[in-house]
């Protein structure tokens, strides 16, 4: 039985959002790219590694005492690397993304029960929580493509019509020019402008895509654990007590197990492929974050230029927030795996044909080892590895505190 068909339309009017905005990067359809998409996916992959070059000549070109212009680049030097590394995972894996597409859009629907109240909220919750995250970090890239590449300017025109002089000129990340870039500064301003939007696209599109996947596969686990839960009904615990279509009833209940465990292995190997394509970011996010989050934290609470101030508060929070939603999309997978466990141990086994209690055993071991995020194995991304991340940045924030004040 099927679910109803407006339900299921939702979410894949959801699935095919991402891909509305997955095309417009280039990185949609995974699969049978047409030649000018593949030229449009090379140009934007080119250009996003020339930033990351332009940022890399401009941190070595400081010298070690300018510390405060070395925290101005190092972190969007670290988000340039992060958005080659994510733009380029995501094609390179571009079967497995595709794959987990359809598993949503077609293939998942089959053991949605048409007439299951439970199953049916299941599924609006999961897919009103993809919607609110992913339309959240669309506005959030929007907001913060405008804030970026307009606060500079504003400022400028702030200072010009306040002191009746041109000040400092700003730059959306003020990176190295071949040239003057003060002499060629409008080139510079818009570069500088298109690069970051297209990086905070890249960045955010791929934040999108894996929050709605991680939340979709924690859809069908609840699922699962609810068709666990009801694995066997009241009304066949009846006909079993008294006798009546014991063998019917005991195949059905296997037949069912069979299908869960097949959906749960299908599961269990997409999230363990997501989380190698998924490793290097995490763990580079892991290796840097405390310290990027630290020094952003510490110098916009100790300079005194007002642009200075508000630019790396605006890099301390987006920080903050790309380390958060890693961590918890973590612990929220892990969480849903985990709690398999229990689903499949308050069913009622008791009443199961042998058969089925062995196959719900082995499902048990099975869900003994949950799903998770991780640095490349070097670690977990939880919430514990956030607070850890957050107490380490606290560390070293009040370590440069008693060193420079």
């Amino acid at each position: 039985m099927i679910v109803s068909n407006s339900l299921r339309q939702e979410v894949v009017n959801e699935l095919e959002f991402l891909q509305s905005m997955g095309t417009k990067i280039f990185l949609y359809p995974f699969i049978g790219k047409k030649f000018p998409e593949m030229i449009g996916y090379f140009i934007t992959y080119i250009l996003v590694l020339c930033t990351a070059v332009q940022l890399a000549l401009t941190l070595f070109s400081f010298s070690t005492k300018d510390w405060l212009e070395i925290i101005n680049v190092a972190p969007n030097l670290g988000v340039v690397i992060m958005t080659v590394i994510k733009y380029t995972k995501i094609q390179i894996h571009k079967e497995l993304y595709d794959e987990i597409f359809n598993h949503f859009r077609d293939d998942m629907w089959n053991i949605v029960g048409q007439n299951s109240t439970e199953h049916k909220r299941i599924i609006k919750k999961y897919k009103w929580i993809t919607v609110m995250i992913n339309r959240f970090l669309l506005y959030y890239s929007i907001l913060l493509t405008i804030v970026v590449n307009s606060f500079p300017y504003l400022v400028m025109l702030y200072e010009s019509k306040a002191n009746g002089v041109t000040g400092e000129y700003l730059y959306p990340f003020d990176g190295w020019y071949p040239f003057d870039k003060v002499k060629w500064y409008t080139v510079a301003y818009i570069w500088e402008s298109c690069m970051t939007a297209v990086v905070v696209c890249v960045y955010g599109f791929s934040n999108m895509i894996h929050a709605s996947y991680i939340i979709f596969i924690c859809m069908e686990l609840r699922i699962l654990g609810n068709c666990l839960e009801e694995i066997l009904s009241p009304e066949n615990i009846v006909d079993i007590s008294e006798g009546l279509n014991v063998d019917l009833i005991h195949s059905s209940v296997t037949r069912k197990l069979k299908i869960i465990i097949a959906k749960h292995e299908f599961l269990a190997k997409r999230s363990a492929k997501l989380n190698a394509a998924l490793g290097d970011a995490m763990l580079l996010n892991y290796s840097l974050g405390a310290v990027f989050i630290c020094l952003t934290a510490f110098t916009f609470m100790v300079v005194d230029n007002l642009y200075k101030s508000v630019r790396y508060f605006f890099m301390f929070a987006s920080l903050l927030v790309e380390i958060f939603n890693q961590c918890f999309i973590g612990q929220v997978l892990s969480d849903h795996s985990e709690n398999l466990t229990n689903d499949v141990y308050f069913s009622n086994w008791p009443n199961a044909s042998p058969e089925a209690k062995k196959i719900m055993l082995m499902l048990m071991m099975r869900t003994q080892k949950p799903f998770k995020l991780s640095g490349n194995g070097y670690f977990d991304m939880n919430m514990d590895t956030f607070g850890s991340i957050c107490s380490t940045s606290y560390q070293l924030f009040n370590l440069l505190r008693t060193i420079y004040l």
